[in-house]
């Protein structure tokens, strides 16, 4: 996996800064970290047979957003069992995140359709109101794992290293999340501009990218007369370590098993999914992030 950092390095000097991109200090300290050949070649064909079988079907549900499509997959879908279904990968997510409980919570495929403009700076993390967002640790962790080859040029991923941990001045300047302002954001907004210190994030098939839910991150364009594909999977990598109302919330994710379904002790992915025997609930969401904060140590 390569990068690009817009008005700030070369490139010889961007791949020194992050050579030890495995290390969990780096998303820790940047917000985001990668594995290259995180899926590897062999399996990509049988990867992709799935999502092409998956978006031949009917859809019930899709979180349609401008110039982004996500379609949900639970988790008994043939493509989160396949992915979580090796021994490698878990040590690879272990490694990277230094997880003390990792746990499966959320799947989707992640389309970006050709000739589609660039999708906004925005963050994932739904809970701002909650005290658990301002420490260091992440609560919430997103794995973007790239089925094709992703540059500048067709969608690729940019981030904005830190901005996890403290506020950036786009951050006053960010429309109301999921906002019909947000759907209409003319290609002139700052929500839509590159960034100072910006990096870019160009793919092979089967790089993954780990974010911190709270990073700041949107795309280029796609150029190209191609989709560009990604499997996104979403874990807490401490859930036994959450407090309790945020694993009350996240079980009910309708990835999740429901609570008159049983997954399997035999199913591939058992041990990853999350546990609670407490009274299910919902939070109240606040996916719009403080124009000025800055998180405390653990």
């Amino acid at each position: 996996m390569a990068y690009n950092q817009l008005s700030m390095t070369s490139n010889e000097a961007l791949k020194s800064a992050f050579c030890a991109t495995d290390s969990a200090h780096d998303l820790d300290g940047q917000g985001f970290v990668v594995l290259d050949s995180f899926i590897e070649p062999g399996e990509l064909p049988q990867i992709r047979e799935i999502l092409e079988s998956t978006l031949r079907l009917p859809r019930e549900q899709v979180c349609q957003r401008p110039h982004n499509t996500l379609i949900p997959l639970r988790w008994n879908h043939a493509i989160v069992q396949t992915v979580l279904n090796s021994a490698r990968r878990r040590q690879l997510l272990s490694r990277a995140t230094e997880a003390a409980d990792l746990r499966w919570i959320s799947g989707y495929i992640s389309i970006k359709e050709p000739y589609s403009p660039a999708l906004w700076w925005h963050q994932d993390w739904w809970c701002w109101d909650h005290a658990a967002s301002y420490r260091r640790a992440p609560v919430q962790l997103a794995v973007l794992c790239y089925l094709s080859e992703t540059n500048m040029d067709n969608g690729a991923l940019r981030v904005l290293p830190g901005s996890h941990h403290h506020s950036a001045p786009i951050h006053a300047l960010l429309p109301d999340a999921h906002s019909k302002t947000a759907e209409e954001l003319e290609s002139t907004h700052a929500a839509m501009s590159n960034l100072s210190g910006q990096v870019t994030i160009s793919a092979q098939p089967g790089d993954a990218v780990v974010l911190d839910y709270r990073l700041l991150h949107g795309t280029h364009p796609n150029y190209g007369p191609l989709r560009r594909d990604c499997i996104l999977l979403s874990f807490a990598p401490s859930w036994r370590q959450l407090p309790e109302d945020l694993r009350a919330h996240l079980i009910r994710h309708p990835a999740q098993p429901a609570e008159n379904e049983t997954a399997s002790a035999s199913s591939p992915i058992s041990d990853l999914l999350p546990s609670f025997y407490g009274q299910r609930r919902d939070l109240p969401l606040n996916r719009n992030a403080p124009a000025s904060f800055e998180v405390m140590d653990d």
